[in-house]
């Protein structure tokens, strides 16, 4: 994975050096102060910043943390699909699709686009020095044909899918990994008829999991590992049998956290059910309330030495990174595993020194501004390339070295002009930053930015994003019945099959949605009633519970000592720091 061939560059390193060489810690200004209402207004460039922009070669941002990990996530699919026409040669049909319509790209159907029958460097050009880097590969980018959907050739029966690997009978997913029957879920890994999921790992007939992992038969479970036969449960490990419980150990026949026989438990739940929705919302109002009154891990992290963030398992020397693992040596990272030696990134895998990047991974080195590139080493504003080195300026190349705007040169021309490119733009005060959200193929309110970072739509446009109409682009057929909240069946015992001809009307989006046969089979096999909430509404309502991207100040509930902590204060969380919570729970 080591970089190779790295070209020569003297005119930009010697214009570089002159401001590496000099830099000191300092406090800079955002250039988006006045945009954006999460902005930091000011942030500090520290020592250890500087030793990365030394190491990745990049000189200091002009943006703060916060709007530099917006912007990254504005490139961060949600989960949105929609009917989209193909324009590749001698094609008419509609295709799936997750790039938002107002983008303004050529979108071609996945299976046309890796044949490869169309030539990406049929679109290279010259670049003229006296233009914007980013006004003329926004124009490559609006040309070069981009992939209705990203999905990879081994799922199978999987269309409403995207990302993952060995995925079968996926619906609605994000990320499946060598999992069946997965529906409505984002980043799972070997699971099996499993609904609802987010970051959830070896489960197997389990709905509405977060950040879970080893269940069998589950429903509700949060932060939860270990368990078997268990409903709406919280940070509890290695449990069986219990019902509505907040950080329990090696437990069984637990009701409310109360230890019961087990005849007991047996009695307990029979005379309750769930498959009543105002019965099952009681009981989730309960729960809610119980972890609530108990102490919660201001952090989720294990395994670690010298990190700041969360959810970060077995790494080191990880800053402000979140959801990384088994990763060393990281700084504002997001969602990554096996990595070292980068910067300012958001989704990825066994990478080094990557900078400003999304969905860039998979045995990269030495990439920086790019996006949605496997297998790329010494490139540069790359987006959709696989298995390139030295590219700059390039979309949509496989196989390919030294191109620069998807034209082909020597590695001597490549050189010359790649030095004298990156040289004005570093002059101009071009260099160094990540894509401007136009170039995203999905609307900010498609991506995951608008769930960490909401915006109105004209806050969006004021930054040059994209925004869609909340109204579904795949509507349901006007003869179709849509049953509203008060008609919808309140016991899943009621529900008739003819449910999968109806649609139903989401109670807080007000978007219509579809019950599918698979679905409708597992809440019948759950005992679960028919859900209210449009599906990309649940995933919203997970991920904001998880908060993954986001950190508070505040202080231990129980030794007062100043912590980071998940939860915004306030919610009303007891927040405990590890060393307590490790105390009086473990």
């Amino acid at each position: 994975m080591k970089s190779q061939n790295h070209i020569s560059e003297p005119d930009f390193e010697h214009a570089l050096g002159n401001i590496l060489d000099n830099i000191q810690p300092q406090e800079r200004k955002c250039r988006w102060a006045s945009k954006s209402p999460y902005c930091d207004d000011s942030f500090s460039i520290t020592n250890e910043d500087i030793k990365f922009y030394q190491k990745l070669r990049v000189p200091p941002p002009t943006l703060c943390p916060s709007c530099r990990r917006m912007r990254r996530l504005g490139f961060a699919l949600m989960l949105r699909f929609y009917k989209q026409p193909c324009v590749a040669p001698g094609h008419k049909e509609s295709v799936i699709s997750t790039v938002s319509t107002g983008t303004q790209l050529k979108v071609y159907d996945w299976d046309y686009y890796h044949t490869y029958e169309w030539e990406p460097l049929s679109y290279g050009i010259d670049h003229n020095k006296n233009n914007s880097l980013f006004d003329a590969i926004y124009n490559l980018r609006r040309k070069v044909p981009q992939p209705a959907i990203v999905r990879d050739p081994s799922n199978i029966d999987s269309e409403y899918t995207i990302n993952g690997r060995n995925l079968k009978h996926g619906y609605f997913v994000s990320g499946g990994w060598n999992s069946e029957w997965v529906y409505y879920s984002v980043t799972v890994n070997d699971v099996r008829d499993c609904m609802d999921c987010y970051f959830t790992r070896n489960a197997t007939f389990c709905y509405e999991s977060t950040f879970s992992r080893n269940l069998n038969d589950s429903d509700f479970l949060y932060f939860s590992n270990d368990c078997y036969s268990c409903r709406l449960m919280y940070d509890s490990k290695n449990c069986h049998d219990c019902f509505g419980c907040v950080n329990l150990r090696n437990k069984s026949y637990c009701f409310f956290n109360e230890q019961l026989t087990k005849e007991q438990y047996e009695k307990k739940l029979a005379s309750i059910n769930l498959g009543r929705r105002d019965e099952l919302i009681q009981m989730q109002e309960r729960f809610w309330k119980l972890v609530k009154s108990l102490p919660v891990r201001a952090v989720r992290n294990e395994k670690v030495n010298n990190v700041i963030g969360n959810y970060i398992i077995e790494a080191r020397n990880c800053f402000q990174s979140y959801v990384a693992e088994k990763s060393d040596n990281l700084r504002f990272a997001d969602t990554t595993i096996g990595n070292k030696d980068s910067m300012d990134y958001a989704v990825s895998g066994g990478s080094e020194l990557l900078y400003e990047t999304v969905a860039v991974g998979s045995q990269c080195s030495n990439v920086k501004f790019s996006f949605g590139s496997k297998f790329v080493t010494d490139s540069e504003f790359v987006i959709n390339c696989r298995n390139i080195s030295n590219c700059f300026a390039c979309i949509g190349l496989e196989n390919q070295s030294y191109c620069i705007f998807n034209k082909k040169y020597t590695p001597e021309e490549y050189a010359t002009n790649v030095d004298r490119i990156k040289t004005v733009m570093l002059t101009r005060g071009e260099y160094g930053e990540f894509f401007p959200f136009k170039f995203s193929p999905y609307a900010y309110n498609d991506s995951f930015a608008q769930i960490v970072f909401p915006l109105s739509q004209k806050e969006v446009e004021d930054l040059d994003g994209n925004w869609n109409d909340e109204a579904d682009n795949n509507p349901i057929p006007q003869s179709q019945e849509i049953l509203e909240i008060k008609d919808i069946p309140a016991d899943i015992q009621e529900v008739k099959d003819d449910i999968l001809e109806k649609a139903l009307r989401c109670q807080i989006s007000g978007r219509p949605f579809r019950i599918v046969a698979y679905e409708l089979e597992l809440y019948r096999r759950k005992g679960l009633p028919l859900p209210t909430i449009h599906p990309n509404e649940r995933i919203k309502r997970r991920y904001t519970l998880a908060n993954p991207y986001r950190l508070y100040d505040t202080f231990c509930a129980n030794c007062s000592i100043a912590t980071k902590s998940m939860y915004d204060p306030s919610e009303g969380f007891i927040t405990y720091c590890e060393k307590c919570y490790q105390a009086e729970i473990v």
